[in-house]
């Protein structure tokens, strides 16, 4: 009896698997979708000249003597409801977001700007503010010297320099 019902379960068994098995023809194999085209035109980065342009810090005094001279190309790396609210005089709005593509864009500025002998300038809220560090680093990733102003608009108000 007990060989009897060995073969029943075995039998059960393999019944059991068949009936589970897939009978119909294969599918076609899935293939993934192409992404979508991106909305913007990619650009590229390119690639660093010599490695990382340097960073400096550059001071008050130093600052407004250079700016008085025109001999600064000076970004805002504030938001720019900030910029349109105050600035410092000729400071270009260069939000941290999205600075890589507008420094692609501003490429000949600040190409232009270093072959006159001026400084790139770079400053945002105060100095707690971390964006204009952000920023001056991006520039640098491109190749091109930055200064920090880490006392930023605050420190400019708070001297009484000119504004817009």
């Amino acid at each position: 009896m007990r060989g009897l019902r060995s073969i029943s379960l075995t039998a059960s068994t393999a019944l059991l698997l068949a009936s589970c098995a897939d009978t119909a023809a294969p599918e076609a194999p899935v293939t993934a979708a192409k992404p979508a085209a991106p909305t913007k035109p990619a650009y590229k980065k390119p690639p660093r000249m010599n490695g990382r342009g340097e960073l400096t810090s550059i001071s008050l005094d130093q600052f407004f003597a250079l700016q008085q001279e025109g001999k600064a190309l000076v970004y805002d790396a504030r938001p720019a409801f900030f910029h349109g609210i105050g600035h410092i005089p000729g400071a270009i709005s260069l939000p941290k977001a999205n600075c890589d593509e507008a420094i692609h864009q501003r490429e000949p500025e600040i190409k232009a700007a270093l072959a006159a002998g001026k400084t790139i300038v770079v400053y945002c809220t105060s100095i707690t503010c971390p964006d204009a560090r952000a920023v001056a680093t991006h520039i640098s990733g491109f190749g091109y010297p930055a200064s920090i102003f880490s006392g930023g608009w605050d420190a400019w108000k708070d001297a009484g320099m000119p504004t817009e």
